[in-house]
């Protein structure tokens, strides 16, 4: 009964996987920008489709995994371990990947592993859950490697104080946190190189 209650994940792992990290990888290099996803996967109660695909994708029993308190589920619990055999840990901190679902329970920046000058990919990469059919309202400019000129990035698609906590990150360099926005079929990404307003952040 406990596995009949688990979402399916993938209908076609491998083939499917592969197109969500193809789809990953540019959405990291060309940030700020939307890319569609290949495919949703059925994912826990309250998961978009395209954050089963992109945690599906992306964790494995190699990456510590931290659930925000909306996400850290039992279902969702039984999903990863089922799926990913992912550790789950409490403290944001040890996590290879974090999944926040509700914007204002996102630790601040500093919460999280900002990796080491030796080491600087043993940090957190933060999968954000975004709704981009919400009406965009007020925007704000994102310049870095690998933006075509300017993009806008709505607010709207942020957390509260975002901006200048992004400010923060960005300062690190080469230390800090990723991120990836994902919506029911799209995702944007936003690594630590990426500036929002400030050109002096880098």
């Amino acid at each position: 009964m406990m596995l009949q209650s688990i979402p399916a994940g993938f209908a076609r792992p491998v083939f499917e996987s592969q197109g969500t990290f193809r789809a990953i990888l540019d959405a990291m290099s060309r940030p700020g920008r939307v890319v569609p996803l290949p495919v949703q996967a059925e994912g826990p109660r309250g998961w978009s489709g395209g954050m089963a695909s992109v945690v599906l994708t992306l964790c494995d029993m190699d990456t510590p995994v931290w659930l925000d308190a909306q996400t850290a589920t039992d279902d969702a619990r039984r999903f990863l371990r089922f799926h990913c055999a992912c550790p789950l840990i409490d403290e944001p901190a040890k996590a290879s990947f974090a999944v926040v679902m509700n914007h204002a329970l996102m630790p601040s920046m500093d919460a999280f592993s900002l990796g080491s000058a030796e080491y600087p990919e043993n940090s957190t990469t933060v999968l954000l859950a975004t709704d981009f059919d919400a009406t965009p309202g007020e925007s704000i400019s994102v310049t870095g490697p690998g933006v075509d000129g300017q993009e806008r990035l709505p607010l709207s698609w942020l957390p509260p104080g975002f901006v200048t906590a992004w400010r923060g990150n960005c300062r690190l360099f080469p230390r800090g946190v990723d991120l990836i926005l994902v919506s029911q079929a799209h995702v944007v990404g936003l690594p630590r190189t990426l500036q929002m307003e400030d050109r002096s952040c880098m």
